[in-house]
């Protein structure tokens, strides 16, 4: 499937990284060298084959949630999305219920599967537990449910963080939750795209939060085969924390408005595969639409899986893209996964509006689950 959309453009970026808080930072940062990889700080992860995380360090919640009842019903990934998506609307200088009204305004969001640290649930695991420490549903629901606040139930479920972001913003307009991988949170983007070119909204806030930076986090990315390349290569996907949003508006309002674009919204490409099934192959059907003018630069998803790298060099090859010259953000910032979308969009805008950048931009969003994506971003 592929989409040419040519009447929504970038007007705001909210970010929140192990890298930096900002689409401008984090590209100095990773032109500059750096990376956030890092032994876990909150928990032991010697018994996993990824021995490092990346982090969001000096993140402080209460600057974007005034209410500390409210901030007690948050879990990290909630709070992490509703700052990224206060900074993109701050970043849009968009006044949502003035600027456009509430109804006009869509939501779309990726959030990963919502795993908590240990000793946040560990008294709901061990009430629930059966004598062979197989999960108990009587007494889950005679006593577990009993031992643990109430409040618990808003941390758990993987929709909340983005029904946060519609309360704090005061958006009314069409919304949708997807999750849990990146190429769900290409197609929240897609679905913002969308609404407006379908003239379903006028504006709309997309993005994703993810953090993958505890031990049960850990536990079912290993189960879920993610870390294969760290026990056959000693390398693979850094699992990170952070959202990223961004606000879409139709270009002729947004420039009535005055606003500032980053980009235009050029095309967008999808495809998925089955478990196992050739990645170059599905990495190809996702680029062949976008090449038919020349790119100035990319911004690759390589998150250093060896298979994954190589699959995605092939595929960018055979457009002509340069894979050896791109940017790889996963390996400086670590993989957010339901949010990485996002943020190689975002970086990419940020690429599209620098003066000294020449052409198109492809952001690729290629990552682990069947859904794979790509973006191309236009100077405005």
């Amino acid at each position: 499937m592929n989409e040419a959309v040519s009447n929504v453009v970038v007007t705001g970026l909210g970010l929140l990284s192990p890298l930096g808080a900002s689409a401008d930072e984090v590209l100095s940062r990773i032109a500059a060298g750096e990376a956030a990889a890092a032994r876990p700080t909150s928990f032991d992860a010697s018994p996993f084959a990824c021995p490092v995380c990346a982090e969001v360090g000096d993140f402080r919640p209460e600057a974007y949630v005034g209410e500390s009842k409210t901030l007690r019903l948050m879990n990290r990934d909630a709070q992490l999305a509703v700052a990224a998506a206060r900074l993109a609307v701050r970043d849009a200088n968009l006044r949502i219920g003035e600027d456009y009204p509430s109804h006009e305004v869509a939501l779309f969001g990726a959030t990963g599967m919502a795993s908590m640290p240990a000793d946040q649930i560990a008294r709901l695991v061990r009430c629930a537990a059966a004598p062979d420490g197989g999960l108990d549903l009587r007494r889950f629901g005679a006593v577990a449910l009993k031992r643990v606040r109430p409040v618990l139930s808003f941390k758990i479920l993987s929709n909340m963080p983005v029904c946060f972001v519609s309360i704090f913003e005061r958006i009314g307009g069409q919304n949708a939750v997807y999750t849990p991988w990146q190429g769900q949170g290409a197609q929240a983007i897609a679905a913002g795209i969308r609404a407006i070119r379908d003239g379903d909204a006028r504006c709309a806030l997309v993005g994703g939060c993810d953090v993958k930076t505890n031990e049960f986090a850990f536990l079912a990315l290993q189960q879920q085969g993610v870390f294969r390349s760290w026990l056959r290569d000693g390398t693979g996907p850094v699992p990170g924390e952070g959202a990223a949003f961004l606000v879409l508006e139709d270009e002729r309002a947004a420039r009535a408005r005055g606003a500032r674009m980053y980009a235009r919204c050029g095309a967008f490409g999808a495809a998925s595969t089955l478990a196992g099934g050739d990645m170059t192959q599905t990495f190809s059907r996702v680029l062949s639409g976008l090449s038919a003018r020349p790119l100035g630069s990319v911004v690759a998803a390589d998150d250093a899986d060896t298979a994954r790298r190589a699959a995605e060099r092939e595929a960018l090859a055979a457009i002509g893209a340069d894979g050896e010259r791109a940017l790889r953000p996963k390996r400086h910032v670590g993989d957010l996964f339901a949010a990485s979308a996002a943020v190689q969009v975002a970086l990419a805008a940020e690429l599209a509006r620098r003066s000294e950048t020449q052409g198109r931009v492809l952001a690729d969003c290629f990552g682990h689950g069947s859904e794979q994506a790509a973006f191309v971003l236009e100077p405005v």
